[in-house]
């Protein structure tokens, strides 16, 4: 008995059904969460994201998606 699997085999999705897959995964999860764990999630992912960003970086994408003034408004207070 041979456990190799072949593109033909039923039990193997193609890359569109596994999307699929996946579109409908994250949606049943985002509809199962409330309002505070969708901002944790949301909060986790951003910071994930930002994570390795210089502070160059960071005053750049604030910038770029605000301006100087919601920078200035964001800094720390020494």
């Amino acid at each position: 008995m041979s456990f190799v699997s072949f593109p033909t085999d039923p039990n193997i999705m193609n890359n569109e059904q596994l999307n699929q897959l996946k579109y409908n995964y994250a949606n049943m999860i985002i509809d199962s969460m409330d309002m505070d764990s969708l901002c944790q999630m949301a909060f986790d992912f951003l910071m994930e994201e930002y994570k390795d960003c210089t502070e160059e970086q960071m005053k750049e994408e604030v910038i770029d998606l605000y301006d100087e003034e919601v920078l200035e408004s964001l800094m720390p207070v020494e």
